[in-house]
């Protein structure tokens, strides 16, 4: 039995496509999200705040858990895992980013210096990447809980989001040549 020849380049840029730009769009809209929601302005209630977060990371968790379902039952599930953490994690970035804001806004003495939309995105950034250029420091004791969440969360969370997206991707991957093998497809 001879092997199936594989797919030109144009057909899996056609088939591929799609994807990325809807994953492109939805962290493009994430990210525009974040830039229009308005910015804190500190008199908020702080259960309020604890509300918005807590619905932030439910939905998080629901979109986690339907990515994981659409992994398994897509059509090429390893571009679909890559898509599906990149998503994740802008999502983890925008989470955190809108938690620091909250922070600077209700305590300007959270920081060392007054927090804007960008400089909660980039000390977000800054922590995940476990980079701390130091600019931007966490100076009081809620700011810094949140710091030390998020560095878990950064080291257990995102790994083992990763690990489970890629391991979902790789048995979906495996089925998905064992049904076209029975198949006789390429």
């Amino acid at each position: 039995m001879t092997e199936p020849p594989l797919p030109s380049t144009g057909h899996l840029l056609r088939a591929g496509l799609p994807g990325v730009l809807g994953g492109f769009a939805v962290i493009v809209a994430l990210l525009v999200l974040y830039a229009v929601v308005p910015e804190p302005t500190g008199d908020e209630q702080p259960w309020l705040v604890f509300a918005f977060i807590s619905v932030v990371v439910l939905i998080y968790s629901a979109g986690a858990v339907w990515s994981l379902l659409y992994i398994s039952r897509a059509k090429h599930p390893v571009r679909a895992g890559l898509i599906t953490l990149a998503v994740m994690l802008t999502a983890l970035v925008v989470i955190f980013a809108l938690t620091y804001l909250s922070l600077s806004s209700e305590n300007p003495g959270s920081f060392n210096v007054p927090l804007t939309k960008v400089g909660a995105l980039y000390f977000t950034m800054t922590i995940l990447a476990t980079v701390g250029f130091g600019d931007i420091v966490a100076v009081s004791d809620s700011a810094r809980i949140v710091v030390m969440v998020q560095m878990v969360v950064g080291l257990t969370l995102v790994t083992a989001l990763a690990r489970v997206l890629m391991e979902t991707t790789r048995r979906a991957a495996r089925k998905r040549r064992a049904e076209q093998d029975q198949a006789g497809l390429p």
